[in-house]
């Protein structure tokens, strides 16, 4: 590993909406069953969005290397398993601080990268992987008329797979539009907020971060329907019009943080089968331009990107 002067190339937090880059010592000690991983490749993920907004993490401080957890890397030192090292790898950094030229992850949030998919590819095998814990709790979904609110790339890709196992309709929801462009054929229809009572039998919730929507996907779904709930929350407490999910006998489903272990490797052998998926991919920007990347992934409401993924060439 080669550093500038002994220094780490990385980003920081310096408040709300600013990110720079910056340089740090690198790491040292490994925690017990750990790895050291040299990034090659990070994605911004719709739950990079708080930390990036409010300037901090939920602890109100400022790691370096925060807000980023989907990476994709080689294997420079281990504390458990040997063989990782020299393999490449996506790993989920300890804090979500990944956007570093080095960062620690957990043994059992890394992945070792079997197949040959291309990078901007293979960073989809996390986001995936926990798209399809979810779904998995849902049990057969074959027949059933699904909405799925939010088509961002976490959004289309629930509409991808549920169509993939035999819904009877799937149709997407959002005001924005913004990257369902390439997957239009997956979605009977697109709109940007589902009519009243519009009795879905599965209503995918793939927002987060509004105090509203889950009340819209009650609303949206049918009697004795079910909600998922994916979309990350920003707040301790919500809003949420109990009587009305109560007299429709509703069930609500929320999933997070799965087992990596089973999940990952699941996700890669689905990239493999669906490469298409590639296509949620719409921008690649310069690690240089970190403030740049984050403002269009959380920028307009209008914005027309999907997955926004930030190369670290400059740092190698």
């Amino acid at each position: 590993m080669v550093f500038h002067d002994g220094w780490m190339r990385s980003v920081q937090l310096l408040g709300p909406r600013t990110i720079v880059p910056v340089e740090v010592p690198p790491p040292t000690e490994l925690g017990p069953d750990q790895v050291e991983v040299r990034l090659e490749l990070a994605g911004i993920c719709g739950s990079d969005r708080p930390g990036f907004l409010s300037g901090a993490d939920r602890d109100g401080a400022r790691p370096v290397g925060y807000p980023t957890h989907e990476c994709i890397g080689t294997v420079v030192r281990s504390s458990g398993d040997a063989s990782l090292v020299g393999t490449r790898v996506i790993a989920i950094p300890n804090r979500d601080a990944g956007l570093s030229q080095v960062f620690h992850a957990p043994i059992a949030k890394t992945h070792v990268l079997a197949s040959s998919l291309p990078p901007r590819t293979a960073i989809l095998v996390q986001p995936l992987a926990s798209v399809l814990a979810a779904i998995d709790r849902l049990g057969d979904v074959a027949g059933k008329r699904v909405a799925v609110l939010g088509l961002g790339p976490i959004g289309i890709s629930f509409g991808y797979v549920l169509r993939d196992m035999g819904v009877a309709s799937v149709d997407g929801f959002d005001p924005r539009n913004r990257s369902a462009a390439p997957f239009i054929g997956v979605f009977d229809r697109i709109e940007p907020a589902p009519p009243a009572d519009a009795g879905y039998e599965l209503v995918v919730e793939a927002v987060g971060h509004d105090l509203e929507v889950v009340n819209t996907a009650i609303e949206a779904a049918a009697f004795a329907g079910t909600v998922l709930y994916f979309g990350v929350p920003d707040d301790d407490v919500y809003p949420f019009e109990f009587k009305r999910f109560f007299r429709k006998c509703l069930q609500l489903v929320a999933n997070v943080q799965p087992d990596w272990q089973t999940y990952l490797p699941r996700a890669e052998t689905y990239l493999l089968a669906h490469p298409e998926l590639g296509a949620l991919v719409t921008d690649v920007v310069p690690v240089r331009q970190v403030l740049r990347a984050f403002e269009i992934a959380f920028g307009g409401r209008a914005s027309g990107h999907g997955k926004v993924l930030i190369s670290v060439d400059d740092w190698l």
